[in-house]
């Protein structure tokens, strides 16, 4: 397959499809947007995804500070450093450091844009332990996220990326993976877990993404309230991912936030707080 892929020359309407495909599979975790039209903009050029660089907007400030794993010797430049993961196919999102109701927060702001935050650290299995965030989704009342009311998922998400045995992915998966590894120079992670507030599914839900079952989402929140106000969260990574996955996880690679937003919804916005992962010895001395 993988000296198969790269010497095919695919048609823009296959090779946007096939966009369309990674950026709900990559990292949403969703699936809520209906397929885009077979014969919608099939001459428009087809952006390339991938890690862009540094969010120069993020890394080194107050908040990548307070997001640093906790090590023993100080902190060095790489546990500061933040990075934008473009979607394939679409434009990156803003993503910058602000002060918020006299928090440090992260404001992504959206419009039929999408595009991940990345801070990239291997956590050993062993190490699983706590994750903490939190969120604050303004709605229509604060003059922004005006068509909040017609989606199903409210748009905020952190995504955790695992290593795995990628000799058990499926053909579909691994074909997936392969076709990420063209468009974005990154293979699709063995397995993705995202928590994220939903309008429509129960807390503790399990949502399995229906592109590929490598990506499933535990809903932490879910209705129409909590809007204007930080929402926060504890989850347990290792329960959370035996029960979404039903086994236990390899390593953690990453963590992220991502917001995105479709055509035709408007400017979505969503604040972050400080992303705290806490190993498993520090929670086994509370």
């Amino acid at each position: 397959m993988s000296s198969f892929l790269p010497s095919c020359r695919f048609s823009p309407r296959f090779t946007i499809a096939v966009a369309a495909l990674l950026a709900a599979a990559l990292v949403t975790g969703c699936a809520t947007h209906p397929p885009a039209d077979d014969d919608a903009d099939i001459d428009e050029p087809v952006s390339q995804g991938g890690t862009l660089g540094p969010a120069e907007g993020v890394t080194g400030t107050a908040w990548a500070e307070m997001s640093a794993p906790p090590k023993t010797g100080g902190l060095n430049p790489d546990d500061l450093q933040w990075e934008i993961f473009r979607v394939p196919g679409k434009q990156p999102a803003s993503y910058s450091y602000v002060r918020h109701e006299g928090r440090d927060a992260v404001l992504a702001k959206v419009e039929a844009s999408g595009s991940i935050l990345r801070h990239r650290h291997r956590i050993e299995p062993e190490q699983l332990g706590l994750v903490r965030f939190s969120w604050n989704v303004p709605n229509a009342g604060a003059g922004t996220n005006l068509t909040l009311p017609q989606l199903d998922d409210v748009p905020v998400r952190v995504v955790l990326a695992f290593e795995g045995d990628r000799s058990r992915l499926s053909m579909k998966n691994a074909m997936l993976s392969e076709l990420s590894r063209l468009l974005t120079g990154e293979e699709m992670p063995f397995a993705t877990l995202v928590y994220s507030w939903s309008r429509v599914n129960q807390p503790g839900e399990v949502v399995v993404n229906d592109r590929t079952d490598r990506i499933r989402k535990i809903v932490v929140d879910s209705g129409d309230h909590g809007y204007n106000e930080w929402r926060s969260y504890e989850r347990d990574i290792r329960a959370d991912y035996r029960q979404a996955f039903g086994e236990d996880p390899g390593a953690l690679l990453s963590v992220a936030v991502f917001t995105e937003g479709e055509k035709n919804e408007g400017q979505l916005q969503a604040f972050y707080g400080p992303l705290k992962l806490v190993p498993a010895s520090a929670v086994a001395r509370k």
